[in-house]
């Protein structure tokens, strides 16, 4: 009987441990580098493939996974964002796969731009290769920033709110705010690798 008691606690520490590890250590932690991962610095040229007919613009982009955890964290700081500045640049929600594009719309609305990135080209040319991150271009095409939104997975922190303070500076025609690794180093889910798939399918709201 005290074996069968023994055993039963173990497997309970156990299942415990991994449900702690599932649901919350293994998005503490940072998140592993792709194998072929090369970094974009801050200041760097980008390219951004949107149709020539279309303006230059600034672009801030919204790296977001339905499959991630995290990225379900940050949504509704995410939607105060876009509210807020959707008037002021190019909003885009970017999605790994076009499947995806559905349930960003239930999330962020029908009327907000979502780009699906098949192949992680758009991710990959700004650095990317985690959810969720933000990254700001100016109508340069120049790398402002990039980045986790926040400390807090749930953007509860004012003080951390690297993206929301970013966009502040970057409106005031500051310097791009020096941050240290809680803002550059990803947190989060891994982007999926779908690299025969169709890069950037456009899809402009309603």
């Amino acid at each position: 009987m005290r074996a069968r008691t023994l055993a039963t606690c173990v497997l309970l520490l156990i299942c415990s441990a991994y449900i702690f590890w599932y649901q919350e250590l293994q998005y503490a932690l940072p998140t592993p580098l792709p194998a072929n991962y090369k970094p974009v610095k801050v200041g760097a040229s980008v390219v951004i493939p949107v149709p020539a007919s279309l303006p230059k613009s600034d672009f801030y982009f919204h790296f977001y996974n339905p499959d991630c955890p995290c990225s379900l964290f940050n949504a509704e700081h995410v939607r105060q964002l876009i509210e807020k500045y959707k008037r002021k640049m190019r909003v885009v929600v970017v999605v790994p796969r076009a499947a995806d594009v559905s349930s960003a719309r239930k999330e962020f609305g029908d009327k907000v731009e979502i780009w699906s990135d098949g192949n992680g080209k758009l991710a990959g040319s700004l650095g990317v290769y985690s959810t969720p991150q933000a990254a700001i271009v100016d109508s340069h095409q120049q790398l402002y920033f990039r980045g986790n939104y926040n400390r807090s997975r749930y953007c509860t922190s004012n003080a951390t709110n690297f993206a929301e303070l970013a966009l502040i500076a970057y409106f005031k025609k500051m310097p791009a705010p020096a941050f240290d690794l809680w803002a550059t180093q990803s947190y989060g889910c891994t982007l999926p690798q779908n690299k025969n798939s169709q890069t950037l399918i456009f899809n402009y709201g309603n």
